[in-house]
């Protein structure tokens, strides 16, 4: 029986991240059964929605119901189950683990224009943003899992066109709590995440999937994919 990975988002066929998503996926349909899993569906009970599946993704937004994601992330990152993040994932991971650690009621997106207690906000924009894709790169920290599938202190270059990532007061709360940075850039802004208490559970402001491809599989997808299959061997 092949392994389940559902993706979080509200798909656009016509969007690149989500055509590039899907094409990954296809591309690997001997190992895995795919589909994406709207967000609106995700509010009420995640856990039927979600218990087939042996890996979640969230996919690049916009998603329709930002409850829905943030609780579908939820529901990977407490039941241990592979997770990655990408750019849009990135910001909903940071808001879910933000409400977790704080036991807020409720959690805002710097998109929706809703003004928060400084306390209460935990994105802000990037150093440099831009609406074309463009490329980022980072350090990949040594003694993370990003580390070792990328390779310690390896430069890392990769795609993006994110606006926010996580706010820089919030950066030592989370790293005390099991969130880290594990990969920065020249100026120390950081581009990947992980959350050290799950076996894979991956955030990044970049899109992976857009340099993914059978010919020369994304080492991130790659580990993803290995450990939706239960095999760590690359942790060690």
């Amino acid at each position: 029986m092949k392994n389940k990975i559902g993706i979080l988002g509200n798909l656009n066929q016509d969007y690149e991240p989500h055509f590039s998503m899907n094409a990954y996926f296809n591309d690997l349909a001997n190992r895995f059964e795919y589909e994406w899993v709207a967000t609106e569906m995700l509010v009420g009970d995640a856990q039927s929605v979600l218990q087939k599946y042996q890996g979640i993704i969230a996919g690049s937004g916009p998603y329709k119901s930002k409850e829905g994601v943030i609780i579908g992330i939820r529901y990977a990152r407490e039941n241990n189950i592979p997770f990655l993040g990408t750019c849009s994932g990135f910001g909903y991971a940071v808001l879910e683990f933000g409400q977790s650690t704080f036991q807020l009621e409720q959690v805002h997106h710097p998109y929706e224009g809703i003004e928060m207690p400084p306390g209460e906000t935990f994105l802000a924009p990037l150093g440099f943003c831009c609406p074309e894709m463009h490329t980022i790169s980072f350090k990949a920290e040594a003694g993370t899992l990003t580390g070792r599938i990328y390779g310690e202190g390896a430069v890392v270059y990769e795609t993006s066109h994110c606006y926010y990532g996580i706010k820089k007061e919030m950066v030592a709360v989370f790293d005390k709590n099991g969130f880290i940075v594990s990969g920065r850039d020249d100026d120390g802004e950081p581009k990947i995440m992980e959350y050290t208490k799950n076996d894979f559970f991956i955030i990044t402001l970049f899109l992976p999937q857009l340099k993914a491809g059978l010919a020369e599989p994304h080492p991130l997808l790659a580990a993803f994919c290995r450990s939706v299959e239960k095999d760590l061997s690359f942790v060690y």
